[in-house]
């Protein structure tokens, strides 16, 4: 993983007060169940789940500095370590 430990620690600390406040279950029950916009198109609902995660937690700027050293598949691998899995059941 290429992205720093404090970038990593902000991401996860980030991601995690979001899906509290929304309710982690009721989140990961939406998107298992495909009630999302366009879940008809998702060919990847683990990769689409962490970047809809990461946009939702509203970290921009943070984004913006990792993108300085990093791409989107460095922040996918922070991402799968950071969301939890959800199976498609739909």
């Amino acid at each position: 993983m290429k992205i720093t430990l404090g970038h990593f620690d902000a991401l996860q600390k980030a991601i995690n007060d979001m899906m509290e406040l929304y309710g982690v279950d009721k989140i990961i029950s939406e998107y298992e169940q495909g009630n999302f916009a366009r879940a008809d198109k998702v060919k990847d609902l683990q990769k689409r789940f962490c970047f809809d995660m990461l946009y939702a937690s509203n970290v921009s700027e943070l984004v913006d500095d990792i993108y300085d050293y990093a791409n989107d598949d460095h922040i996918y691998t922070a991402l799968k370590r950071i969301c939890p899995k959800v199976i498609r059941n739909y």
